[in-house]
């Protein structure tokens, strides 16, 4: 090969593997999500749905325990975990008729078929997928929409029937994250005047932040805002001037390990499910530690806050 020749097909190769690492980069749009809202407020997720959708997002993951996470599903959920354990060894299931309503398009389904997709779901200790499942049993997949101001109903639910996305990856972790609320309220009764004067002031802020964003429906943007989604990081680590001491430490370190495994457990579904665009809802608390995280473990994944939208 003469000199000229070899010059090619290095350009050429540079080329191809610059192509093809466009072609399979993976990225993800992270939403922070406020939980249950007051019900003067409980409409706000549908802009953050419709937002979503235009997105167009081809997998979604979501605060739920992982599959057969029996810490997690048992840290807020103590009801799903015990249902699971019952379930697990009575139920049964023809893994043909699974398969096949799992290939089946939701809106072609009927409640029947829903209900047996939830119980297969509980079986395995699927949290996400159960409350899913359940509630399309109940509401159907159509278009219609009736807000809760729930998460899970009003922003997960109406983008995975929308989209006609059949499952939802749930990613939460809570391996050693027991005692975590215990340690944070002690440590915050023991932080300084001045420490939790600044607390308070954080907590008021936000307060009328909420309140300002809720008549103007603008809620899912503000707290999406960086700032905010800092605050409510430093709020739910006590970071904070003032605070110190062992339960500092303690609930500093389970809020930090929970978002650390919460971002391995996303790279994991990313690489079991090749798809460019992903969606993660979460508790706003969370956003900006696992968006940290996320670029730290993998600099090649792309990652996008609903504020850039």
């Amino acid at each position: 090969m003469n000199q000229l020749s070899k010059l090619l097909f290095g350009l050429f190769f540079v080329l191809a593997v610059s192509v093809n690492a466009q072609q399979t980069q993976q990225e993800i749009l992270i939403v922070g999500d406020m939980h249950q809202l007051p019900k003067i407020v409980k409409g706000a997720y549908k802009p953050m749905a419709k937002k979503i959708i235009k997105y167009k997002p081809e997998l979604i993951m979501a605060e739920y325990a992982k599959t057969g996470d029996t810490a997690a599903m048992g840290e807020w959920n103590g009801w799903f975990k015990e249902a699971y354990l019952k379930h697990r060894d009575t139920f049964t299931y023809h893994k043909d008729e699974i398969k096949q309503l799992m290939n089946t398009p939701n809106i072609e389904l009927d409640s029947l078929d829903f209900k047996k997709l939830q119980s297969y779901y509980l079986s395995i200790g699927d949290q996400g997928n159960t409350r899913m499942y359940r509630y399309y049993a109940r509401h159907g997949a159509t278009e219609k929409f009736k807000p809760y101001g729930n998460q899970n109903p009003d922003l997960t639910f109406q983008v995975m029937r929308k989209l006609g996305l059949k499952t939802v990856f749930g990613v939460d972790s809570h391996a050693g994250y027991q005692g975590y609320w215990p340690a944070w309220k002690r440590a915050l009764r023991a932080g300084t005047t001045e420490g939790k004067k600044t607390f308070k002031k954080v907590i008021r802020k936000d307060k009328w932040g909420n309140i300002f964003a809720g008549a103007s429906w603008s809620l899912g943007r503000y707290v999406n805002k960086p700032k905010t989604l800092d605050m409510y990081y430093r709020i739910n680590s006590l970071r904070f001037e003032g605070f110190e001491g062992e339960y500092f430490k303690i609930q500093q370190k389970k809020w930090d390990d929970r978002n650390v495994n919460m971002a391995k457990n996303i790279l994991e579904v990313l690489s079991e499910n090749k798809v460019g665009r992903s969606v993660l809802i979460v508790g706003a608390g969370h956003a900006k530690a696992v968006s940290d995280e996320l670029k730290r473990l993998d600099p090649n994944l792309k990652v996008i806050m609903y504020h850039d939208l």
